[in-house]
């Protein structure tokens, strides 16, 4: 599954795993530095010491300052550094927003189990042109009630954020996109994931739980396969959880999901609404190549999870 049977931390198996890890990360698009390579390295963190003692020694791995590139991929390494530089600055207001968007999620959602901040938020490279990415795990039976709820909440921060300037992969009509549904995982969907390879182990890796932690540990553990890929997933960024509210709309909620029949229909409403909208979406962006190629590529990596693919 890594590198055969080679001791993991031999300069062999470590260029390897090296190589790996890097091919994962560039094609999310970027180039980390040395120490971010080392933490997240497939086949468990190393000291970052070691990583570029045997880096070193190979040519196709390029050191460039801080940060760490396969040959060939040069062009990551600017836009890295303005991230990596911006994050420094904005990381804390991205995640002060994230969390006030969980709480408010979390308390009219009975149906969330675990909500997981990801995408540059989580790992660093937060830039103020991208929106905020989360990863739900959610009952089963609910994925699109959940995904249409988590939507309109997120129109609060739209409205809020209005004037904000993202990135033209992540506008929307009308309004910035500022929440991100990365993907929406029901119960039936994760014990066990029917995709078993590294870059869904590298998306576990890169979550970071602000409600839910025991129920992200219960999915890592039905996966163990995961932890085989990265097995710094089950201690990766621990963060401090939100309170649980019970308010009267997620009480009512709550009701509806004793009711199997209501909540059936309900379901297929908002899988219809939600179908609406991310067409709607898509079709407002269909002169730009750019977010065509960005959706195409989502898809392609997120499946067969990403929103209407089931």
């Amino acid at each position: 599954m890594l590198v055969g049977t080679a001791d993991l931390r031999s300069d062999s198996a470590v260029v390897e795993r090296t190589r790996r890890t890097l091919e994962i990360m560039h094609r999310w698009g970027y180039a980390p530095t040395l120490s971010v390579l080392a933490r997240d390295l497939l086949g468990g963190g190393e000291d970052p010491s070691l990583v570029k003692d045997a880096i070193d020694a190979v040519s196709d791995i390029i050191r460039d300052g801080s940060f760490v590139f396969l040959l060939g991929s040069e062009h990551l390494v600017a836009k890295s550094g303005v991230r990596v530089a911006s994050n420094k600055d904005l990381n804390g207001q991205a995640w002060a927003i994230a969390r006030e968007y969980a709480s408010d999620l979390v308390s009219v959602c009975p149906f969330v189990e675990c909500l997981a901040i990801s995408g540059s938020v989580a790992s660093g490279g937060y830039d103020c042109s991208d929106d905020i990415d989360f990863d739900l795990f959610v009952k089963s039976g609910t994925k699109y009630t959940t995904y249409l709820l988590a939507t309109l909440v997120g129109l609060r921060y739209s409205l809020r954020y209005r004037h904000h300037e993202l990135e033209p992969v992540h506008r929307t009509p009308l309004l910035p996109k500022i929440i991100c549904l990365n993907v929406v995982w029901t119960e039936d969907q994760t014990h066990p994931f029917v995709r078993r390879d590294a870059d869904l182990a590298f998306e576990l890796l890169r979550c970071s739980p602000v409600y839910g932690t025991r129920k992200f540990r219960e999915v890592c553990n039905a996966n163990p396969w995961a932890t085989e890929y990265f097995p710094q997933i089950m201690a990766a960024h621990q963060v401090p959880e939100i309170p649980e509210l019970n308010t009267p709309f997620r009480r009512v909620l709550s009701a509806v999901a004793g009711h199997r029949i209501v909540l059936r229909v309900l379901e297929a409403a908002s899988r219809a609404a939600v179908w609406s909208l991310y067409h709607v979406v898509q079709w407002s962006r269909r002169a730009n190549p750019q977010a065509v190629a960005r959706n195409a590529f989502l898809r392609r990596v997120k499946w067969p999870y990403e929103v209407l693919q089931d």
